[in-house]
Parts: C-alpha cells; structure tokens; sequence
C-alpha cells in the first residue's frame, strides 16, 4: 500500500497584500540549502491546486486554478530528497510514488537540481473530454494554460512567503515521464522548483 502523509491544513490567514504579491513576483533561482517544512509546502500546494469548495452530487470540486470545462487535468507532483509524492488535493495529502530523490531530472539546468521542493505539473488526457475530443494538439494548448494558472498562483504564494521559485522549460519530459512511470495520456508539460530565499 502507498504511503500517504496527512499535511496540515494550509495557513490562509497570511497577512500579505495580493497586489504586494504581483508586484513582487520574480522568477528566482537562488535558495538555501534546506528543506521546506511541511506546513510551507502544505501552503505551496494547496496556493497551486488546493480545493476551494468540496463538490456536491455530481458536481465537480473547485480548486484555486482554473481550467477548462472544469476538468482540472494537472496533477502536481512533488519531488523531495525523501521520494516522489501526487499531491492528492480531495484528501490534500501526499501520496508516495517512488522512494528515490528523482531532482536531478527536474530539470536539464544542473543549478535547478539543487532545490529543495521540485513540482511537476502533469497533464492527464483522460478528463479532458468535452469540447476537446480527440485533438492532442488542443488538449496540449489548454494543458499548458492550466498549468500556468497553478503555477503563477505558486509564484503568488512564494513572493508573499519570501521564497524563491522558477518555472523550468527545459525539461528531458521523456525522460521524467519514463522514471516516473507516467501512462500515455499522462504528459509532462513543465516544472517548478521551490526555495527558502537565501535573504530570509
């Protein structure tokens, strides 16, 4: 059975102004060399896809990123020294899927393999259903928009928590998608590593 880490529930009293935050939004690729507490990356990955407003009968949940037909495609992934974990957000827990510390194919920049918090944002075909039907070429544009929402709202969070983050176009995507034992309808579409900032 998969081991599964309960995370505390997210801090969303932060006192920090949200034009404050869009002001002082940078892509950052400094970090100290240290782990994230729990708490913080509680707060990280429900800032990128926590539930908003649980679901009722048929109806889907909300998350703090949007997408298309609701269909919420992204899965975000966290890479730790401790393994590879799917932030499950219904249950906001993490969800081990490989023992091994995968950071150093996070990215192909050796500098970015040194942070401490590394997301994955994958993309699962499957939910992309309606309106999309089977054109690829469409479900990729409108995964890698999903995937900017929940990533601009980790470097939203990140400014207001004085952490560093960057968003990583450079990625072997082949190659993270065969460690991580991904299907096909599963596609990597980029990466995000995260940092104490190194002033705080």
């Amino acid at each position: 059975m998969a081991e599964i880490i309960q995370l505390p529930a997210p801090q969303k009293d932060l006192d920090f102004p949200l034009m404050q935050a869009l002001q002082e939004r940078r892509s950052k690729r400094v970090w100290k060399d240290e782990a994230l507490p729990l708490q913080e990356i509680s707060n990280i990955l429900w800032a990128a896809c926590g539930i908003t407003r649980e679901g009722k009968y048929a109806a889907k949940s909300k998350r703090t990123a949007p997408s298309a037909c609701n269909s919420q495609s992204i899965d975000v992934y966290a890479a730790t020294k401790e393994g590879l974990f799917r932030y499950d957000e219904k249950g906001h827990q993490l969800i081990r899927v490989l023992a091994e510390d995968i950071r150093e194919h996070i990215g192909t920049q050796k500098r970015m393999q040194s942070a401490p918090l590394g997301l994955i944002y994958v993309s699962d075909h499957s939910r992309m259903i309606m309106y999309f039907g089977k054109d690829e070429d469409k479900k990729m544009f409108f995964s890698g928009t999903h995937a900017g929402y929940v990533s601009q709202n980790v470097y939203l969070y990140c400014a207001a928590a004085k952490l560093n983050t960057v968003v990583l176009g450079l990625v072997d995507r082949d190659k993270l998608h065969s460690i991580m034992n991904l299907k096909d309808h599963e596609k990597v579409i980029f990466t995000q590593v995260v940092g104490k900032s190194i002033d705080k």
